[in-house]
């Protein structure tokens, strides 16, 4: 498609030139003989450059493209003038009303030069105002679709929420069902396993255990018997070291049973373990598995010092009750033959700090 020049001058010599060289380079050519006249064919007629001489009667070739800039704006300016006129045909170049000006006589080849030029920044203009709206819709779609993400993150945050709750619900209507069949069995029991999850979270938040592990090791705690329910009511009653050998073997089996029961709900797995591991002794000789030292799970050797001493104290574990201190003592003499050293000594700050 030729772009479309018009050119504007008041002598008729002059605008036959421009046409005659113009339409030989395959632009459409307008002409005009006075700014009024340009003025009223740019109204009617789109124009990509405006080609005036500057010396016009009524109206000079400066005034003329102002005029233009602030009318049709797209149009590009060019200006034809006079050596005697290069000082307002640069002060109207330098107030950007003109894209450019040009000496009469004009070198063909330097005006066609410098009206391919004008149409090239028509193009990139147009480019640049079409990438800019572009960019813009763009933004507004990735706007909307941000907050459509946002929305759709607020949503799954809630579901997931209320999804965790009922986890959670579910998690410790488990633990108080399975602790409720403890008390079913033997009040004391569940008196005992509530002291032992007591004592066996202090212990753990006292070796630095986070918040997670202590949790473990206290709900481990309250369950850790929760083997005994399969024992006959003879052998749950006795006092473990007034067994006889032939109930021993099933009084062992307590702590497999238990686990049993919690290992296949999925977040018991850590709680079963330590059930499973609460009697092996530290130098190998406990049960089920005969674990050594640190291959007993953590938990559990918590679990183990401070079931013995909620059984030292209330006499299950002895002809009469000690005292905290007697318990205590019985213990640290036991350290590295049935208890960790290093758990221990945290099991007795927790007892001395209560005391004080």
């Amino acid at each position: 498609m030729k772009s479309t020049v018009l050119c504007v001058d008041d002598e008729p010599n002059i605008l036959a030139a421009l046409r005659r060289m113009l339409s030989l380079n395959n632009f459409k050519v307008l002409t005009a003989d006075s700014g009024q006249t340009a003025l009223e064919l740019l109204a009617s007629t789109p124009v990509d450059v405006v080609i005036s001489d500057m010396h016009m009667p009524e109206m000079n070739g400066a005034e003329l493209l102002a005029m233009v800039k602030e009318r049709h704006p797209d149009a590009m300016r060019i200006l034809l003038t006079g050596n005697a006129d290069i000082s307002s045909a640069i002060a109207a170049v330098n107030q950007g009303g003109i894209y450019r000006y040009l000496t009469k006589p004009w070198v063909d080849a330097e005006l066609i030069a410098t009206i391919e030029s004008s149409l090239e920044l028509i193009m990139l203009k147009k480019d640049r105002s079409r990438l800019t709206a572009l960019t813009e819709e763009q933004n507004v779609k990735l706007n909307d679709l941000v907050l459509n993400l946002e929305e759709k993150v607020k949503e799954r945050t809630v579901a997931l929420t209320e999804s965790n709750q009922k986890l959670r619900d579910s998690y410790i209507a488990s633990i108080k069902a399975f602790s409720g069949l403890l008390g079913m069995r033997d009040e004391k029991l569940l008196t005992h396993s509530r002291n032992v999850a007591e004592l066996s979270f202090k212990t753990a938040r006292s070796a630095g255990l986070d918040h997670e592990q202590c949790q473990e090791i206290y709900i481990a705690g309250l369950l850790h018997d929760i083997g005994k329910i399969s024992l006959s009511d003879r052998i749950l009653r006795a006092k473990v070291f007034e067994l006889p050998i032939s109930d021993v073997h099933s009084y062992e089996n307590h702590t497999a049973w238990g686990e049993s029961c919690l290992k296949n709900l999925d977040d018991m797995k850590g709680v079963s373990l330590i059930i499973r591991a609460h009697h092996e002794h530290y130098n190998g000789q406990g049960f089920p598995d005969k674990l050594i030292g640190e291959a007993i799970p953590l938990g559990a050797r918590i679990v183990a010092i401070a079931e013995a001493y909620e059984e030292l104290t209330t006499g299950e574990f002895s002809t009469r009750p000690k005292t905290s201190e007697e318990a205590i003592s019985v213990i640290t003499k036991a350290v590295s033959i049935y208890f960790c050293p290093v758990m221990v000594g945290h099991f007795v700050n927790v007892i001395t700090a209560a005391s004080q």
